[in-house]
């Protein structure tokens, strides 16, 4: 089954060409499917629009959460082996679905649409803080994609089932299936100005995707060992320490300024207080993580296939 995940929020003037485009095209691909349409607490007749199409599973907010938290919910309440999701604001194009679906069906665990020729208007801020953004999610994650942001993006179940989005980390799932070892692709996409409503996504908001992206970073480098994390820093700490003390004798002994005349001494000993705080800190959060999965019966790998080939007798 292929799941069809779209978050809708004040959108009632395209909600329902899209439905209609969507039925078309995955009748066309002759096989079961569902779409799933998150509600993030409409205040237009989204709702009303969307009770009154078929088929659909339309999951109603109690009020606006936010995009990362309709998609979160849309991947929980998805039951297709394939998983694609979109937006609604009608920007991404239904018929490149079967794009998508082909590249799962070849073995990718995630696909991710490339938006070359994107629409952002005249706004040239827009293109180069985009530009700069994907690059910086480049080198920090390693993942080469061109479009992260991209809502046009599909996922083979196994490797999006369990993750749970917090924040706006929602744009960076290619990268969570990624570090669980999937196989990452993209294809070039059609990209089309927006017909009705306004945009949801304002660089103001985007800046702080930056704050999520270090977030992830630390989840997928350091969240199953964070001693090395906090132990290393508890070193630099150490390292600048030791340096303000040598520091504040060396001007001692060469008789250029008295102990009590500098601050060295005291900037020295709040890092080596720093130190030791910083080294326990992380020296409890690895007893914590431990607890975790203990408690949780859960493990720090997914295993993805076992394979038992009988020895004929």
């Amino acid at each position: 089954m292929i799941s069809i995940i779209f978050p809708v929020f004040n959108e009632e003037g395209n909600v329902r060409e899209l439905h209609e485009r969507l039925v078309r095209v995955m009748n066309g691909l002759n096989e079961p499917y569902e779409i799933i349409a998150v509600d993030d607490g409409s205040t237009d007749n989204s709702r009303k629009i969307l009770a009154s199409l078929s088929p659909i599973t339309a999951v109603l907010f109690s009020r606006n959460f936010g995009e990362n938290a309709a998609v979160d919910a849309g991947f929980k309440v998805a039951m297709g082996d394939y998983i694609v999701q979109l937006d609604s604001d009608l920007q991404n194009d239904p018929e490149d679905i079967p794009k998508i679906v082909e590249k799962l069906r070849a073995g990718y665990g995630t696909v991710v649409g490339w938006r070359e020729a994107r629409h952002l208007g005249d706004n040239w801020s827009r293109r180069t803080f985009s530009k700069l953004a994907n690059w910086l999610v480049r080198r920090v994650t390693g993942v080469p994609l061109h479009d992260f942001s991209c809502p046009l993006k599909g996922y083979r179940r196994e490797f999006v089932e369990g993750v749970n989005l917090m924040g706006e980390t929602f744009i960076f799932m290619p990268v969570f299936a990624h570090d669980r070892g999937a196989k990452v692709c993209e294809v070039v996409i059609n990209h089309y100005p927006r017909k009705s409503g306004v945009s949801k996504h304002h660089i103001s908001e985007m800046i702080y995707v930056f704050f999520d992206l270090i977030s992830i970073k630390f989840l997928l480098k350091y969240f199953t060992k964070p001693l090395r994390f906090f132990g290393s820093a508890s070193l630099f700490f150490l390292f600048l320490a030791i340096v303000a003390f040598v520091w504040a004798i060396v001007l001692r002994l060469l008789g250029l300024d008295h102990l009590s005349e500098t601050p060295l001494p005291l900037i020295g000993t709040m890092l080596s207080i720093l130190t030791v705080l910083t080294f326990m800190l992380g020296f409890v959060t690895e007893i914590l993580l431990r607890i975790y999965y203990e408690t949780k019966g859960t493990s720090q790998y997914m295993i993805y296939e076992v394979i038992k080939n009988a020895k004929d007798l």
